[in-house]
């Protein structure tokens, strides 16, 4: 029961890092969730895809992925304390 509970606020911690910059990246490139007739598929694809090559984007999913894998770190080296 325990080491499912460990489970679950690991993937709780990178599931709101990937929703959270997935969000990000959408507003950057201007996509609506209910696309116009001016602005085509292609077109919304094309700036997601511009803005997953610029640095600014990265800068911050970066530090967050550094700050989810030491959450992560973290939990382990407690559930190994807790089971020795």
């Amino acid at each position: 029961m325990v080491e499912a509970l460990f489970q679950l606020a690991i993937i709780m911690v990178w599931s709101a890092a990937l929703s959270i910059h997935a969000r990000r990246l959408l507003r950057l490139a201007r996509v609506e969730v209910a696309p116009t007739k001016a602005q085509s598929m292609r077109q919304r694809l094309d700036r997601v895809w511009w803005w997953l090559g610029r640095e600014e984007f990265w800068q911050g999913v970066q530090a967050d992925c550094l700050r989810c894998t030491q959450l992560t770190i973290m939990v382990f080296f407690l559930v190994l304390g807790v089971y020795r």
